[in-house]
């Protein structure tokens, strides 16, 4: 039987790989990635920081709790919106529209107002439609987009470029 082939090496410090910095590990350049940029590679982390690539330690903000409002999460606008497809009162086409927005605008309530008023979602009162997104499940109305037709809106809270633009298509919102 042929003897093999580690035999041959043994006794050698680096079993024929060469240099013994060219095994692995990162033992011979001060560990891997950005280790040691606090003890023996400094000059690196500071390079690296007047350049804005690294951070060390903690950064960031977090906004307390107490300053932020709670409003009813996307997750509750999709099962309202689902519960009311499920009943028959959405087609496809303005559920997957309205599914895809956890939070309305102006100017997308404008385009689809007359097929939620179709479906029964909203009331046409002679040029004024009348709807409650709070109905739809939605908290918060915001101001993108234009507003051509006269809307009356019922919803938590509007933006104040929201509430802008409805009043200056002679709209009105109503918010709770």
């Amino acid at each position: 039987m042929p003897k093999k082939k580690v035999k041959k090496f043994r006794g050698s410090r680096t079993f024929g790989w060469g240099s013994h910095k060219k095994r692995r590990g990162r033992g011979s350049r001060g560990g891997a990635g950005n280790a040691g940029v606090h003890k023996h590679k400094y000059l690196k982390f500071i390079k690296l920081a007047k350049k804005g690539e690294y951070q060390f330690g903690k950064h960031g903000f977090t906004r307390p709790k107490v300053l932020t409002k709670e409003y009813p999460n996307a997750q509750a606008v999709r099962e309202t919106l689902r519960w009311l497809k499920k009943e028959g009162r959405l087609d496809d086409y303005t559920y997957r529209f309205l599914y895809s927005r956890p939070e309305l605008n102006a100017g997308e309530l404008d385009e689809i107002i007359d097929r939620l008023a179709s479906l029964g979602l909203a009331e046409k009162d002679g040029d004024v439609y009348k709807i409650d997104l709070t109905e739809l499940g939605y908290s918060k109305l915001l101001g993108s987009g234009k507003v051509t037709r006269k809307i009356e809106v019922r919803v938590f809270e509007a933006t104040p470029k929201a509430v802008e633009k409805i009043e200056a298509a002679d709209g009105k919102v109503i918010a709770e």
